[in-house]
């Protein structure tokens, strides 16, 4: 009996650490100790959406890899960012054909440099992220589809990034 609740404590500790994972400065080469997150290089017509994904980016960077310090001067790696494109097109349309959803599709490249090594961490010449709105239940573009598009690119950039350490 105490084999079967010592097993069963074991695997309910392992569950529960399942979910605690997360990249620390320890995932990262020693020599990395600054990263330069340059300027969005945005080439969309919205010069708002390039702001709010270099923010998001550098608030997960810091979250994730919090004791490389973010300068904006010489560093020890670049991290480069292009705003491909970004469309907003409908995507289900109802019995009446109005359009019930929309998905908001962007799109972006991304560079990471370490300058130290003099080679390419990690290099996406196309990422794409997307989010859905629904019309139908009053959600917009800005505030929905957008927003949505925004939290899936930048996790998807951070996540790639500092796995390739």
């Amino acid at each position: 009996m105490k084999i079967k609740i010592g097993f069963f404590l074991i695997l309910l500790i392992a569950i529960a650490l399942c979910g605690c994972y997360s990249f620390t400065a320890t995932t990262l080469p020693s020599h990395i100790k600054t990263v330069r997150i340059a300027e969005i290089d945005n080439k969309t017509l919205d010069p708002v959406l390039g702001n709010e994904i270099q923010t998001g980016v550098q608030e997960l960077f810091r979250k994730n890899a919090g004791k490389v310090r973010l300068i904006n001067g010489e560093a020890d790696a670049d991290f480069n960012l292009t705003l491909l494109s970004y469309t907003n097109k409908p995507e289900n349309y109802n019995s009446a054909d109005e359009v019930e959803t929309y998905r908001v599709t962007i799109r972006v490249a991304v560079k990471f440099y370490d300058n130290v090594k003099e080679r390419m961490i990690y290099e996406a010449k196309s990422l794409s992220a997307d989010g859905v709105y629904d019309v139908l239940k009053n959600e917009t573009e800005d505030r929905h589809g957008q927003e949505r598009a925004i939290e899936k690119m930048q996790d998807l950039i951070i996540t790639n990034a500092l796995a390739k350490w």
